[in-house]
C-alpha cells in the first residue's frame, strides 16, 4: 500500500511538472507573438568626411621598482586618457578653422 501511494504521489507530482511547464511554455508564445505589422524601414545615407588615422606612439613604462598591476593599470589608464584629451582637443582645435 505506501508503494503504491509513493508511486501515485510522484505520478501527480510529474503530471503537475508537465502542466506547469507547459502552461508556462504556451504563455510565452502567447506574450511573444505580435498581432501588428512592423513599421515599414526607412532607408537613410549617410556620408562622413574622411579623417586623418591617428599615429600610434609606444610608450615604455620604468619599472624602478617592484609594482603591483593595479598600479601598472593606473600608469596605463593616465596614459590612455592623456592622449584621448589630446585627441579631443586636436578634433576641437580642428572644427573651430
Amino acid at each position: 500500500m505506501t508503494n503504491l501511494k509513493t508511486m501515485m504521489t510522484k505520478v501527480m507530482l510529474g503530471a503537475m511538472t508537465v502542466t506547469t511547464l507547459l502552461a508556462t511554455s504556451a504563455g510565452a508564445s502567447a506574450a511573444t507573438t505580435t498581432t501588428t505589422p512592423a513599421p515599414a524601414a526607412a532607408q537613410t545615407t549617410v556620408t562622413l568626411k574622411k579623417q586623418a588615422q591617428p599615429e600610434i606612439r609606444p610608450m615604455t613604462i620604468k619599472l624602478h621598482k617592484r609594482v603591483t598591476t593595479t598600479q601598472i593599470s593606473s600608469q596605463v589608464q593616465t596614459a590612455v586618457d592623456a592622449s584621448a584629451l589630446n585627441l579631443d582637443q586636436q578634433h576641437h582645435d580642428g572644427q573651430l578653422k
